[in-house]
C-alpha cells in the first residue's frame, strides 16, 4: 500500500499545480520533433474528447483556449455544490453549475515524472470539498493518476477524476487538501443532503 503523502509533500504539490496554471515556459518550438509531439496529442486529446465524452454527456460542458492544439480548457458540470465563503459563515447547498479550469504542462513530454494536470475550481464559488483547496486558489488534489508513458486524456481525467471528485463521489479523507471540509464531511450527518443522488454522465 503506498504511504499517504506528508502535509509537506501536499505543500509542494500545490506549489508545482500552481505552476502549472500560471506557466512561465510556452510549448517548445514546434519546428522540433519535441514540438510536434506536444502539438500532436493537444490536438488529438481535444479532439477525442469532443467525438467521444461529450457527444455522450450534456452534464459536462467544455472550452478549450483558442488554439488548433489547446492545453487549457474551462468547465462547467450541471451538479449541486456545497459552498462556505467564510470560518464564520454556514455552508451552504447551491444549485451549480461547478465552473473551473483544466491546465495542462506546456512541456509535458518534457519530464514525464512530474504532475502534468493541474485543475482549479472557479474561486469565486468557494466550493467546499476536502480535496479541493480553498486556501491555494482552490486547486484539486486529484490522487494518483494510472502510471502511463504518455500524458493523462481529457476524457477519461473528465470523466473517472473530476467528475467523481467534484460530485462528492470522491472524498479522500487522509492529508486533506482543506481541513474544515474534511471535518464537515466526516462529521456532519446532513453534509450529503442535496448532493445525492448523482446522476451518471451519460
Amino acid at each position: 500500500m503506498p504511504e499517504q503523502p506528508s502535509p509537506r509533500d501536499m505543500e509542494r504539490l500545490f506549489q508545482h499545480l500552481a505552476r502549472i496554471a500560471h506557466p512561465a515556459d510556452e510549448l517548445p518550438d514546434e519546428d522540433t520533433p519535441l514540438g510536434m509531439l506536444t502539438r500532436e496529442f493537444f490536438a488529438n486529446n481535444w479532439a477525442l474528447c469532443c467525438e467521444g465524452l461529450l457527444q455522450k454527456t450534456a452534464i459536462v460542458r467544455v472550452f478549450p483556449e483558442h488554439s488548433p492544439a489547446p492545453r487549457v480548457f474551462r468547465f462547467e458540470i450541471a451538479a449541486p455544490y456545497k459552498s462556505k465563503r467564510g470560518s464564520d459563515a454556514p455552508v451552504d447547498l447551491m444549485p451549480g453549475p461547478i465552473r473551473g479550469m483544466i491546465h495542462y504542462r506546456p512541456d509535458l513530454f518534457a519530464n514525464p515524472s512530474l504532475p502534468h494536470i493541474a485543475v482549479q475550481v472557479d474561486p469565486d464559488l468557494a466550493y467546499l470539498h476536502p480535496n479541493c483547496s480553498r486556501q491555494r486558489g482552490s486547486m484539486i488534489c486529484l490522487g494518483e493518476l494510472p502510471p502511463s508513458q504518455f500524458p493523462f486524456p481529457l476524457d477519461l481525467l473528465l470523466e473517472n477524476h473530476i467528475y467523481p471528485i467534484l460530485t462528492y463521489q470522491n472524498r479522500r479523507p487522509a492529508h486533506p487538501a482543506d481541513l474544515e471540509a474534511a471535518r464537515y464531511f466526516a462529521l456532519d450527518g446532513q453534509a450529503m443532503e442535496g448532493l445525492e443522488p448523482v446522476k451518471p454522465l451519460y
